[in-house]
């Protein structure tokens, strides 16, 4: 059913868990995974956008290794969270892109998070992970 799965995921305990979703995915549908991690875009200086991107870098690797994944099949990218995924799904041509979610109430809820603009933007199906 599916054959290009885009992972999202954040450097941290949880990207590690929607990541072991991911590979359960791509295993059950033979199917090839890509992973991204988004550094959300600030009106901060360009070189300290670089530092970011320069810091996670590793921590992204240490985590995508831990599951065998090919560091050609990791994109890091520094934008709004939401299109820079589902860019790199439309990129990859993928059908589905797993990503965490976290329950969020008040004024979070109505301002919406990053999951909430995939789901809403995506050109292919999404699976999240309630974390």
């Amino acid at each position: 059913m599916y054959q290009k799965i885009v992972c999202a995921i954040e450097a941290s305990d949880e990207g590690k868990l929607v990541l072991e979703k991911a590979c359960g995915l791509a295993k059950a549908y033979n199917a090839k995974l890509y992973v991204a991690h988004v550094i959300p875009y600030s009106i901060l200086p360009k070189d300290y956008q670089k530092t970011l991107e320069e810091e996670a870098a590793p921590l992204i690797d240490k985590i995508t290794e831990s599951f065998g994944i090919s560091q050609k099949k990791v994109s890091i990218k520094v934008g709004k969270p939401y299109e820079q995924i589902c860019l790199v799904a439309d990129k990859k041509e993928a059908d589905l892109i797993v990503i965490g979610t976290h329950s969020k109430k008040g004024i979070q809820a109505l301002i919406g998070s990053t999951a909430n603009g995939v789901v809403n933007y995506a050109k292919c199906d999404v699976f999240l992970v309630k974390i």
